[in-house]
């Protein structure tokens, strides 16, 4: 057979397209909120996370170091660089699993496709985040269950668990997937006579795969002595246990959640990934349970998480819609309505170009602005590509051009906090004191220091004076302690 029809080379393709087209639109400088913290605490090295064990993320870290080792350009730019290989690996195993399950190259391309140019994923293939990662780890664990499906062969299940370990050890977003591979397992196993000696061999591969954030959890166990408050800091994060373990969706976060989606699939892969679901054989392809118990499970956790960046927990379900949509697309015999389908999927991008300012027009963020000095929201949300976006670095230029030698620089945003640090690293300007707000109730502020503040539009602060977007502490004031509100 010629090249250009093998599998893998295909699937290789289309991966090394997706990391082209991520890396060259992704972000280059340094970003806001989780973000900047990865940076930072990649670049200098910091497993640690203030936020509890459940925010460490050591395989994300550790391959991010080891981006920054072989990436010559700038650090923000190399952590990037990691969503955008794992977005590509997402792209490619949805190509191999459709054609697996179909056996039809058209559908496998399209599949692959929704998922490449899916608004939120292109968003976070290209920054500094962990669910692309998750992305491609789910779905190599769903390769590996099709592939033992078919084969009966065990040492798919040995691939599938350690390759579950591993995304644990990116997010616990994994252990939802452990209860379904957990319960197909033990059906395997109970079907069979000598299956359940396996079971030996899939948990030692799970916790192999998972030494890299479990070995921190009983390293913390150990030194401080208080085995529950360690596996809440591991399962719920420092302050995250009401929206973990909420029931209740908020039907506003809900809503925005939603239109996150509708806005990442315009076109039909949402339809006909229905049509493959509902439709089961009558499309021509049946969806084995376990995937659709994968993809619900996902979605019913998102549905109650209440925090304010929802819709970022979707990421992982995209690649389950994205396969889902191609198997749909399989059974569809309309030539008219496959070709649609392709039109929509390739006019995507053009939508993309004209959703943030007619957004931008109509006002819906209103009531949501964020108002960060020199960021445009609708730019910043609506845009898939990040390139463009340098608000947070051009604040803190600005920033670090301000503060005098030896002063301090207050930060009033959580969000802008971690790009500071990165900033400062970055300049070595170590001379410089980093604060947050509430450190002011037991410090003294001298002059030339600087307040970074949360918004762009808010009433000037008494005792500072406006240079830009920052506010500094006028030359010859005396030390004080100046209040932490505006």
């Amino acid at each position: 057979m010629p090249v250009s029809s093998r599998p893998w080379f295909q699937s290789l393709s289309l991966g090394l397209g997706s990391f082209l087209l991520y890396a060259f639109t992704g972000a280059r400088t340094i970003q806001w909120q989780d973000s900047a913290q990865f940076t930072y605490r990649i670049s200098s090295g910091t497993l640690w996370n203030e936020y509890g064990l459940a925010m460490v993320h050591p395989l994300h870290f550790w391959l991010g170091r080891l981006m920054l080792r072989v990436f010559p350009g700038p650090d923000p730019w190399a952590v990037s660089l990691v969503s955008a290989l794992g977005g590509a690996v997402a792209v490619a195993l949805v190509f191999r699993c459709v054609l697996h399950l179909s056996q039809n190259r058209s559908a496998s391309f399209f599949a692959a496709l929704t998922l490449m140019l899916a608004h939120s994923f292109w968003r976070f293939s290209g920054l500094p985040e962990v669910y692309t990662l998750s992305a491609a780890l789910m779905l190599a664990q769903v390769w590996c269950y099709l592939r033992q499906q078919q084969s009966g062969r065990p040492e798919f299940w040995w691939m599938l668990f350690f390759l579950n370990g591993l995304a644990l050890a990116n997010h616990n977003l994994a252990l939802l997937s452990l209860s379904v591979w957990g319960i197909s397992f033990l059906c395997w196993a109970a079907a069979g006579a000598g299956r359940w000696k396996h079971l030996w061999a899939i948990g030692g591969a799970w916790g192999l795969g998972s030494l890299p954030y479990t070995f921190l959890v009983l390293l913390e166990m150990t030194l401080t002595g208080d085995p529950a408050a360690v596996m809440t800091s591991a399962l719920f994060g420092h302050g995250f246990v009401d929206q973990v373990a909420g029931i209740f969706p908020d039907m506003k976060i809900l809503l925005i959640s939603l239109g996150f989606m509708l806005l990442s699939f315009p076109g039909l892969a949402l339809p006909l990934a229905g049509r493959a679901v509902i439709g089961g054989g009558k499309t021509g392809v049946r969806i084995p349970a376990a995937l659709w118990i994968l993809c619900l499970l996902h979605l019913l956790f998102f549905l109650r998480y209440n925090v304010i960046d929802q819709y970022t927990f979707l990421i992982p379900v995209y690649g389950l819609l994205a396969m889902f949509a191609g198997l749909g697309f399989a059974g569809v015999k309309m030539p008219l309505l496959r070709k649609a389908a392709w039109l929509l999927l390739l006019l995507q991008p053009m939508l993309y170009t004209v959703t943030p300012p007619l957004l931008r027009n109509s006002g819906i963020l209103s009531a949501f602005e964020r108002q960060k000095p020199y960021r445009d929201d609708y730019d910043y949300l609506f845009s898939p590509w990040q390139v463009q976006e340098r608000s947070a670095a051009r604040l803190m230029t600005e920033t670090f051009d301000a503060v005098g030698t030896s002063g301090a620089i207050v930060v009033e945003d959580s969000m802008a906090f971690y790009s500071a640090a990165w900033m400062r690293m970055y300049l070595g300007r170590e001379d410089v004191r980093l604060l947050r707000p509430e450190d002011l109730l037991s410090l003294k502020v001298r002059a030339g220091s600087v307040w970074v503040p949360a918004r762009s539009d808010l009433p000037p602060l008494e005792g500072w004076e406006r240079s830009g977007m920052v506010w500094v502490r006028a030359l010859g004031a005396e030390d004080v302690i100046p209040s932490p509100r505006w």
